[in-house]
């Protein structure tokens, strides 16, 4: 058990500023500690793990957690916390000579039958949880893949169930948060809500550290669910298909993710250096008519089938990329109308024409579009919102994933970063759609994308008024 002084001497290497017990959390101080190691190096973007933290706290309660954020600002050390570490922005989750707050120990969740009311805590990864609340045939809002953290959720959380009930963070009725002071408090519609709102898809690392979450749970069946691949030759048609999907689909149980994928290997046959995969996901035992737009269209892999449970579907392997998940990767996004728009064509031509252009210089790059139902956004808003405050859909988001090799030259990383960025720029987001908080680059300012920008300036200042946040971990911009 360490004490705040030895905590501070040995790990901040500051003035000692008190003698209180970090209680039951456990300190990993040296580098060859395997947990220290194993929370350094488990980061989706490989480059988190080039920083050193002064120490690792692993608290197992919000006490601990709230011990641990005195310290911190008593100390004036930088910090950051960690649920899954899959977000690819430098210093989100990640710290270098300061302290890492790992969640990994706090992996608590119940279910309450009477309320179907589901509370967790932060330290479970999406697959955990949907696992553990299967056994009640009911589910949680979260991610599309199971290896996801939970921060996930503050940021908005897009699952293959949105079309049904909303974003992740709709589905929020009450959340357990540290403040900056230290504080332990909640926040719902009726308890600090100005804080609530800023936490239903404002981004973690602003506010205060959510360390408990309670939800609506959801009833969970079977699915017919599986992937579709198809080699580049279709990209056309695979790309008429999911406009098509994202304009016209009206069966909320209906979901598809589509993805082109292509490697830095050059063409040689076939056109095999690039796949293009659709995952489609239907709540129920038969989806009728609802994906045949990509079904009439000649496929070199189908592995659709009824009877699927949910923890399957988030299972759904990705041809490369779940290969390449702990690369050098960055996401950036896009937002865009399909009404009367040629976006996603202009999307995928400058994608493809960027990534045949850049061989040799990334080992992996992806685009990926999303749809967002209109019974998507009026499922959110039936649930009072989130700091997005989405406009009726239909309309998408891409999302475009650059993998660059490790140990890359920096002068040549950042030139690859920055014309990667401007390939996208080159298509701007539609005026009057928010960016995804998730997949959003930093340089991007997705919050100033949002119609509540000011608000959640007023609620920055409000919990954050000295700026500790906004100094002392990375996070999203309020400027």
């Amino acid at each position: 058990m360490f004490s705040l002084t030895m905590f501070l001497s040995l790990a901040l290497s500051v003035v000692t500023v008190s003698t209180s017990s970090l209680g039951d959390a456990q300190v990993a101080i040296s580098p060859l500690n395997a947990s220290y190691i194993d929370s350094r190096h488990d980061y989706w973007n490989a480059r988190q793990s080039n920083y050193s933290p002064s120490c690792v706290v692993y608290p197992k309660s919000s006490q601990d957690v709230s011990v641990a954020i005195r310290a911190i600002r008593e100390s004036g050390s930088r910090f950051a916390v960690k649920a899954g570490g899959h977000s690819p922005n430098n210093f989100f989750s990640s710290v270098d000579q300061g302290v890492l707050i790992d969640f990994k120990s706090m992996t608590a969740k119940s279910y309450d039958a009477a309320t179907t009311l589901a509370t967790y805590e932060p330290g479970s990864n999406w697959g955990q949880l949907y696992e553990f609340y299967q056994q009640y045939d009911r589910t949680v809002m979260g991610g599309r893949l199971s290896g996801v953290g939970t921060g996930l959720a503050l940021g908005g959380g897009l699952s293959y169930l949105a079309p049904q009930y909303g974003m992740a963070c709709d589905s929020f009725t009450e959340l357990e948060v540290v403040l900056l002071n230290g504080t332990i408090t909640t926040a719902s519609t009726t308890s600090n809500p100005d804080l609530f709102f800023g936490l239903r898809g404002g981004g973690g690392n602003a506010f205060g550290v959510v360390t408990r979450y309670t939800v609506q749970s959801h009833p969970i069946g079977k699915f017919y669910a599986g992937t579709l691949i198809y080699v580049l030759d279709h990209a056309q048609k695979v790309l008429e298909a999911t406009h098509d999907f994202i304009a016209y689909n009206i069966d909320p149980k209906a979901n598809i993710l589509v993805t082109y994928e292509t490697l830095t290997t050059p063409d040689v046959l076939l056109n095999l250096d690039e796949v293009i995969v659709v995952f489609i996901v239907y709540d129920g035992a038969d989806p009728g008519a609802a994906f045949s737009n990509f079904t009439q269209i000649p496929r070199l892999l189908d592995t659709s089938k009824p009877n699927k449970a949910y923890t399957e579907v988030a299972d759904m392997p990705i041809p490369y990329t779940a290969e390449l998940s702990r690369a050098d990767n960055v996401f950036r996004i896009g937002a865009h109308q399909i009404s009367g728009s040629d976006a996603y064509r202009e999307v995928y031509d400058r994608y493809a024409a960027w990534a045949d252009a850049n061989k040799g210089l990334y080992v992996f790059v992806s685009l990926n579009f999303y749809p967002v139902a209109r019974s998507m956004t009026d499922a959110s808003r039936a649930r009072g919102g989130n700091a997005m405050q989405m406009p009726d859909g239909p309309w998408f988001w891409v999302n475009y994933l650059l993998s660059t090799p490790p140990g890359l030259l920096l002068d040549l990383h950042d030139r690859v970063q920055a014309s990667f960025r401007a390939m996208v720029e080159a298509t701007p987001s539609a005026p009057g759609l928010p960016l995804f908080l998730n997949e959003a680059a930093v340089d991007q300012r997705p919050l100033a994308s949002f119609p509540t920008y000011r608000r959640l300036q007023q609620i920055k200042r409000e919990y954050d008024p000295d700026g500790f946040f906004a100094n002392k971990t990375g996070g999203w911009t309020f400027d």
